[in-house]
């Protein structure tokens, strides 16, 4: 691994001096605490919903009873005025 000379100021310097002795840190201690820190990536949505694709059978008859509530008809008014029907 290679190594670099950053060039400061001296008041800058002593700055970071007093700063990272008050951390107990070496000021590239404290530099690299400072950088961002990588974030590890997310794997692709897919894999994450891969093993639920097919877990609904939406093709099969509802196993549920319907029961109309006075909420549910106001929806079911509004929305057949948009052209949608329940089934």
């Amino acid at each position: 691994m290679s190594n670099y000379t950053i060039a400061l100021s001296e008041e800058t310097y002593h700055s970071l001096l007093e700063v990272v002795e008050k951390q107990g840190m070496t000021p590239e201690a404290w530099i690299v605490a400072q950088l961002p820190k990588p974030q590890p990536e997310e794997p692709p949505l897919w894999e994450k919903i891969d093993d639920l694709i097919g877990a609904i059978e939406s093709s099969a008859e509802p196993h549920h009873e319907f029961t109309p509530t006075d909420f549910g008809e106001q929806i079911a008014r509004k929305l057949s005025k948009q052209g949608l029907h329940r089934p």
